[in-house]
């Protein structure tokens, strides 16, 4: 019974401490730092395309990968299996990564157009 007093608690004192940061919808968040970021969506995009630059080509890779493998099967149906899954990993992985730039710029032209008016 103490436990779940104290997990109660610590919600309790979280969501109060918060609660002024919450009710306060016209205050603009910005983020200061060393570094040179002064939004969160800057700071965001930042990430995703140093995200996009280390992915590309390990993507590249496993795709080049996936074709040795195909190419050093043999006609062997468990290399080719083992290929073709690889491949298709490959595939996926490009897939989110397209993805997360097409969100993210969705994001950026969304959020650009609501503080543009």
């Amino acid at each position: 019974m103490k436990e779940i007093f104290n997990k109660h608690r610590l919600i309790l004192t979280v969501v109060l401490f918060f609660l002024p940061f919450i009710s306060r919808a016209e205050v603009k968040y910005t983020l200061k730092s060393f570094v040179g970021f002064n939004s969160i969506e800057s700071l965001l995009t930042t990430i995703l395309t140093i995200f996009i630059t280390i992915a590309t080509p390990i993507i590249v890779m496993f795709i080049i990968y996936a074709g040795f493998m195909y190419v050093t099967a043999k006609g062997n149906a468990e290399q080719t299996k083992q290929a073709t899954r690889a491949l298709t990993y490959a595939v996926i992985g490009a897939i989110l990564v397209l993805g997360a730039v097409t969100l993210g710029q969705i994001l950026e032209n969304l959020v650009g157009s609501f503080t543009a008016s």
